[in-house]
């Protein structure tokens, strides 16, 4: 069993071997939010080209089945070691590939950090299972877009409300978002912020959250584009987030607002600071997105059902896009940076299952597919 607490100069080595062998695609950009202000309806792009599609149900893919995700922890030493730990506590690696979080001897929690590099707008996908003890539930959470942990940061500082920590991981709390793993029941003196919250912003309950039993795995996604966070958990869209800034974190003002939440950073999973949170995590896969963010949902229009999908471009160029669902397919030819694709597809039916669009976006590398689920409706 191999286990992390702090940097090794073994794995500092191997980082610096996948650094030099990765190339660096985004760029650091901490300016304000390019999505901050969505366009209305009347600036939405019309369409080029119609491709009807036979009507039909589509099962709710997941990022499991693309094969154009970078897998970042395969459940090897080598993998593993590729990681760097800040903070209390840490991750071991075990026998069967899986790495299981633990707490410090006093407690305090912990970032696990991928430091070969940064990730603009991205999509990234885990494995999680909460495997606390007894009775208990555990606390965990992916933490993305935060600056390097390797030392202190000017303008992110270690505080908690205010309060020097003197703990790194601190600073992916304060300039990152935290998506809590948490599947703990309301009330008590359980953390009221469930699995697919984005900690603190756009807090979420069991009744968005899905929860499911310990022991059980889950397949959780964090997408981020722009400045909009959605969390998909087992093929399902629970909770959506828009980065506005000069938000104040919600009870501890003392700390830095939503400004410092930039457009770049690195990816990590966090130990929590009690016994009880055991959480063990595998097959951690990260992939490039479009700088195009999708919205999808099945809606009812004089008793049929439609499938309507919204492409926002938050890039900085034109791009030429596809919205695809059961019910159909829309071109679109140079939408505008800040400008918004729409299609509304009747399913010429009165209920639609749940299923999943498709963005399309033609890029430099060929084309690049983004799959949206949504979940069904009945208009009867």
């Amino acid at each position: 069993m191999s286990s992390t607490t702090r940097p090794s100069a073994r794995r500092r080595a191997h980082r610096a071997r996948l650094a030099g062998a990765t190339a660096l695609v985004v760029g650091v950009v901490l300016a304000a939010p390019a999505a901050a202000v969505v366009p209305s309806v009347s600036e939405t792009v019309a369409p080029e080209s119609v491709a009807p599609k036979a009507a039909g149900p589509e099962a709710a893919a997941t990022a499991a089945s693309d094969d154009t995700y970078d897998v970042i922890f395969d459940g090897t030493a080598e993998s593993f070691e590729a990681w760097e730990y800040a903070g209390d506590g840490g991750f071991d690696l075990l026998d069967d590939g899986t790495i299981r979080s633990r707490a410090g001897a006093g407690g305090g929690f912990g970032t696990l950090w991928y430091p070969v590099r940064q990730y603009g707008d991205f999509s990234l996908v885990v494995q999680f299972r909460d495997d606390a003890p007894g009775d208990a539930r555990a606390n965990s959470g992916v933490q993305v877009r935060f600056p390097d942990l390797s030392g202190p940061v000017e303008g992110c500082p270690t505080t908690f409300n205010g309060n020097e920590t003197g703990n790194l991981s601190w600073i992916a709390v304060n300039c990152g978002h935290e998506i809590q793993v948490n599947d703990s029941p309301e009330g008590g003196s359980n953390d009221p912020r469930k699995t697919g919250s984005v900690y603190g912003f756009a807090d979420i309950g069991l009744d968005r959250a899905m929860p499911t039993a310990k022991g059980t795995w889950n397949e959780l996604e964090v997408r981020v584009v722009g400045q909009h966070y959605t969390v998909i958990r087992d093929g399902v869209v629970i909770n959506e987030y828009e980065n506005l800034p000069g938000v104040p974190f919600p009870g501890r003002p003392l700390d830095p607002d939503s400004s410092t939440r930039g457009l770049v950073g690195y990816v990590g999973l966090q130990a929590h600071g009690s016994a009880p949170d055991v959480v063990s995590y595998r097959d951690v896969r990260v992939r490039e997105l479009p700088p195009v963010h999708v919205e999808v949902d099945a809606r009812c229009l004089a008793g049929t059902a439609h499938v309507a999908v919204r492409a926002l471009n938050v890039g900085e160029e034109p791009v030429d896009l596809t919205l695809g669902t059961p019910a159909g397919e829309r071109s679109f030819t140079g939408v505008p940076a800040g400008r918004n694709a729409y299609q509304s597809f009747s399913t010429r039916s009165a209920s639609v299952e749940p299923g999943t669009a498709t963005l399309t976006v033609a890029t430099g590398h060929g084309p690049a597919v983004v799959e949206t689920p949504y979940a069904g409706v009945d208009c009867a």
